[in-house]
């Protein structure tokens, strides 16, 4: 059966970027767009969700054939009326809502609203599995999940290998622990059973031996996926080990012949409230050396005339965003890092990835809860969400979300502020 989904303003910013891609037969009440407009030119409102808004807009402007405007009419509230509620913008659009299924699409239409109270009301006319919410949780996609077992439970799970019982996307993680909470095993879903976890030695003379830290659990699921997938995103706080993993890997691969180059891909934002030094002089290397990303780079590798050394050798590029359209890794058996990526949109993060050929392959790391640093990059427009939203559950790709900082007790303390 075909559905037509009729959307409440607050889920159609939610989906401001990936409306269409999400969605076929999408109507819009015709309050919802006065809503809109009001949202872009208030003065009270958060700037990320007026550029949601904007994005919005002009995502309809340029797409007028892949939606329907469903008007409201005063005569839509007799129903709201009967009920005794009170007549708002929201229950206007949820009558819209009522009087396209009565009257367009019976039993074909989904009313889509993140708004609890708003789904209450619809269920005085709707029914449950026609009432939907948006789904914005992406951040609480880790990677893996954590299951404690008693005995009997472990000794029918090791009996089923080739079931599924815990519902993990193809290449999501299973850690095991007993009631005690010791981690008993580490497994990972192929989509057709469960691997063990493999142990991998990062050495290379660059970085030396890189191995997951005391031992750390979330540490050896990312050494496995960079290892076993051709793509891994890699998220955490500061001082987790995104880019000690990250690089660690890198050189191993470089240093055996497995990739010929590491090409970085970077967005050199500054960092959030910070003061701006202004113009920096110099060619693009130089500036970028000057950068966030490549200060990170100098700290990693031990100083700056290391670096510059493998940028004049081309075995380090350092691309800016503004200046890869155009760009493929083909042919190169390239090591692609994009440092940093919870500075990224969805349009730079699709464009970065379309960069990749076949022969190479990529680590994303970023940190999108404390780390973002413009409003243009937050929330649901963020290109790590999106990227992990569209990538998970792909053979291809492995996600982890490091929980522990090692960086310094210093760091880890601060971490509370």
């Amino acid at each position: 059966m075909k559905n037509y989904y009729v959307f409440d303003t607050s889920s159609l910013i939610l989906e401001a970027y990936t409306l269409f891609e999400d969605y076929k037969n999408i109507v819009i009440p015709s309050i919802c767009l006065t809503e809109l407009e009001y949202i872009k030119t208030s003065a009270d409102k958060d700037p990320e969700i007026k550029q949601a808004v904007r994005n919005l807009l002009d995502l309809l402007d340029k797409n007028p054939d892949l939606y329907e405007i469903h008007l409201f009419r005063n005569s839509m509230l007799q129903k709201a009326k009967e009920e005794d509620l009170e007549i708002n913008n929201d229950v206007k659009i949820l009558m819209t809502a009522v009087d396209y299924d009565i009257n367009c699409h019976p039993d074909e239409t989904i009313f889509v609203s993140n708004d609890n109270s708003q789904k209450r009301i619809a269920n005085i006319f709707f029914g449950n599995d026609s009432i939907k919410s948006v789904n914005v949780d992406d951040t609480n996609y880790t990677g893996y999940k954590e299951i404690k077992m008693n005995e009997d439970e472990m000794a029918d799970f090791y009996s089923h290998q080739n079931e599924n019982k815990y519902n993990l996307l193809i290449n999501e993680y299973l850690i095991i622990e007993d009631q005690a909470g010791n981690i008993v095993d580490k497994l990972c879903w192929t989509g057709k059973e469960f691997r063990q976890v493999k142990y991998y030695d990062f050495s290379s003379r660059q970085f030396g031996k890189v191995k997951p830290i005391n031992g750390d659990i979330y540490q050896a699921l990312t050494v496995d996926s960079l290892a076993e997938n051709k793509i891994t995103m890699i998220t955490g706080k500061a001082g987790s080990g995104k880019t000690f993993l990250s690089l660690g890997y890198l050189f191993y691969k470089l240093e055996h012949g497995e990739i010929d180059k590491i090409v970085v891909f970077c967005n050199t934002v500054a960092t959030k409230n910070s003061a701006k030094l202004g113009y920096y002089p110099g060619s693009r290397d130089e500036k970028l050396l000057d950068s966030q990303i490549g200060n990170m780079l100098i700290s990693k590798l031990g100083s700056r005339t290391e670096l510059e050394r493998m940028m004049e050798d081309e075995t380090i590029m350092l691309l800016p965003l503004s200046d890869i359209r155009g760009y493929d890794t083909t042919g190169m058996k390239a090591g692609v890092y994009i440092s940093e990526a919870q500075n990224l949109d969805i349009n730079m993060m699709k464009l970065a990835l379309q960069r990749i050929g076949e022969d190479s392959l990529c680590i994303i790391d970023g940190d999108t809860e404390t780390q973002v640093d413009l409003p243009m990059y937050a929330d649901f427009y963020n290109g790590m969400k999106r990227a992990s939203k569209v990538y998970r559950g792909h053979k291809e790709y492995g996600q982890i979300k490091l929980q522990k900082i090692h960086r310094s007790r210093i760091a880890e303390i601060a971490d509370l502020m």
